[in-house]
């Protein structure tokens, strides 16, 4: 069943996204001794965050970029929805979220806002995608199939299912609801933090 769903499913869809532009690295060469993240339970690819951020705002001090960086890595909301909610202001730079620092660029101290994905450039932003990225979660790990990072943050999940198991899209939905620990959240079995960012759950056959 793994062969079906790596072979007809996972592999033609990480095709499909290279051939429209993004990256693939494997899931094993973004793990801790890649440096690309500190431990397994970072979803943040902060060096490839960073990178966009000083591109994107060429004009940001050193101070200001770490402190943005701060509010992506270490948020702190009510729950789930909270934090999706307002980090998805941030990367639209819009509602009570919208990232702003205060610098002076020349025309006296005020706030400045941050940019964190060129929607009107997309050449401008970082597309990686990588494949069984291994979360660690409070109970256990969880390794979703793919993964699409902008600039760093995981912004995507897709959950491959073999197209011979009946209703696929619903165990992938339901595999996606466990990893986001929206199924028994009591049990604590997913990693949550991964979906804090996310934008777009894709469960595909």
């Amino acid at each position: 069943m793994f062969y079906d769903e790596l072979n007809k499913v996972e592999q033609p869809a990480l095709v499909q996204l290279q051939q429209s532009g993004w990256q693939y690295v494997p899931g094993e060469a973004l793990g801790p001794a890649s440096g690309e993240r500190s431990y397994y339970r970072d979803v943040v690819l902060v060096k490839r965050l960073e990178a966009a951020l000083r591109r994107l705002n060429p004009w940001i001090s050193e101070e200001n970029l770490r402190k943005v960086l701060r509010e992506f890595t270490h948020p702190n909301f009510a729950g789930l929805i909270e934090y999706n909610q307002a980090l998805w202001e941030m990367l639209c730079c819009t509602g009570d979220h919208a990232l702003s620092v205060e610098q002076d660029l020349g025309l006296g101290r005020k706030g400045q806002t941050v940019t964190v994905v060129d929607f009107d450039n997309p050449a401008n932003n970082d597309f990686l995608c990588t494949s069984q990225f291994k979360v660690e979660g409070a109970t256990q790990n969880i390794i979703p199939d793919i993964v699409c990072f902008v600039n760093g943050l995981p912004l995507a999940v897709i959950e491959c299912k073999s197209p011979y198991v009946a209703d696929a899209i619903g165990e992938g939905i339901n595999q996606l609801r466990r990893y986001a620990n929206l199924r028994r959240p009591e049990e604590d079995e997913g990693a949550q933090k991964l979906f804090w960012y996310n934008q777009l759950m894709v469960s595909t056959c």
